[in-house]
């Protein structure tokens, strides 16, 4: 990879976010993969590196839709719950409604133009992250485990891993900087990147903190700018780290990192995607809501995401000039048009509910007909409007 225009994949594909509707993507990468537009390989970030671990588990289409309908990944998501009644008590609860309220105004104060004071530091942060969580899973430790086992079992003499996509992972973590570092009182958090160590090897900018994360010219000093990069990782920390959205599953402690939260720090690496090949697909986003999902996240990474999302949708791919043909600018990005996933699979999903009388968030689960037929919906979601696109856009 002497040579600076050389991009090391053909084509990357992005999984970002997606929460419990998080099949869609593999619908999606099953459409790329008919039409002979198989990614490379895949980013993931929150949900969406779930989505990235089933496909490295089951790369062909035939083996991930029964991994998606099978009884293990039906068993790994309900073990997602919500925290029980008499596992908070009351003023816990109350902490929890008072801290969403404030969270809400310091972001209204903020839109005013009015500084946002942050009374932090790296302990405060990471208590109010593990108490003020909704969710938990059960048997964490083990919580993939069953996943992997299946796919072995059914996978074990394919040949659709020799040419699998490789997968990719960002999350984040609470960082603390070096002791002699004058900065060392100031609370701040570094985005993750987790890759394959061929992949690092052979592009410079993915060197150990040489690349910047894209949030922290928004975040006025809450986010460490230079990157870590790993390359000696196992998925189901990582996957777990990824989806751990704050106030919704806590922080996760990884031995090398410390304390490891979700994806959203860069949502949607538009920018990392663009540097990896020479076709990117992407996806349109919804807006982030102003009442719950912004304030959380302006909260804990301090920047607004409604303005990061502009910017990735308004990114613009350098142009540069291809070794085999300067002519034609082979690198182009598409935008998959699933912005519109929330009201097209209404109820196909994990739902929430307010329980008032016990003042938490219920995870609704679905029985195990009602999650296949989630998943169904989710898949043909994504591969449809991705065969679609394929077809208008004459790829």
């Amino acid at each position: 990879m002497n040579n600076e225009w050389v991009k090391p994949y053909e084509r990357v594909q992005l999984f970002s976010g997606g929460g419990s509707r998080f099949g869609y993507y593999l619908g999606s990468y099953a459409a790329l993969v008919s039409h002979d537009l198989a990614p490379d390989i895949i980013v993931g970030t929150c949900g969406g590196s779930l989505s990235a671990y089933l496909v490295n588990l089951a790369p062909d289409p035939k083996d991930l839709q029964a991994l998606m309908y099978s009884r293990e990944l039906y068993r790994a998501i309900t073990a997602i719950r919500h925290v029980a009644p008499d596992e908070a008590n009351r003023r816990l609860k109350m902490r929890y409604m008072t801290s969403a309220l404030k969270r809400w105004r310091l972001s209204k104060l903020q839109d005013k133009g009015q500084r946002q004071q942050q009374a932090d530091n790296y302990e405060l942060l990471l208590d109010e992250l593990q108490q003020l969580a909704m969710f938990r899973i059960d048997n964490e430790e083990q919580w993939l485990n069953e996943l992997s086992q299946f796919a072995t079992s059914k996978n074990a003499n394919s040949a659709a891993h020799k040419t699998a996509p490789e997968i990719a992972i960002i999350a984040s973590r609470l960082y603390k900087a070096p002791t002699d570092n004058s900065f060392n009182a100031t609370l701040t958090l570094q985005e993750l990147l987790f890759v394959q160590p061929r992949l690092a090897s052979s592009a410079s900018y993915l060197a150990d903190e040489q690349m910047m994360s894209p949030a922290h010219t928004f975040a006025n000093g809450r986010i460490h700018p230079p990157v870590k990069v790993q390359t000696q990782w196992d998925f189901a920390p990582v996957v777990r780290a990824s989806m751990a959205d704050m106030y919704y599953l806590p922080p996760t402690h990884i031995t090398e990192l410390g304390w490891c939260l979700g994806g959203v720090i860069n949502l949607t690496p538009i920018e990392l995607a663009c540097q990896l090949a020479e076709t990117v697909f992407a996806e349109t986003k919804a807006g982030y809501d102003s009442w719950l999902a912004a304030p959380a996240i302006q909260r804990v990474f301090g920047f607004d995401p409604n303005e990061r999302l502009a910017q990735v949708h308004g990114y613009q791919p350098r142009q540069t000039p291809s070794p085999t043909n300067s002519i034609k600018n082979n690198h182009s990005l598409h935008w998959l048009p699933f912005a519109d996933n929330a009201q097209q699979l209404v109820g196909q999903n994990v739902q929430k509910r307010f329980n008032l009388k016990q003042m938490t968030v219920e995870l609704i689960h679905s029985d195990y007909d009602g999650f296949v037929q989630q998943m169904q919906a989710q898949w043909q979601y994504g591969y449809q409007r991705t065969a679609d696109y394929i077809q208008q856009h004459g790829l």
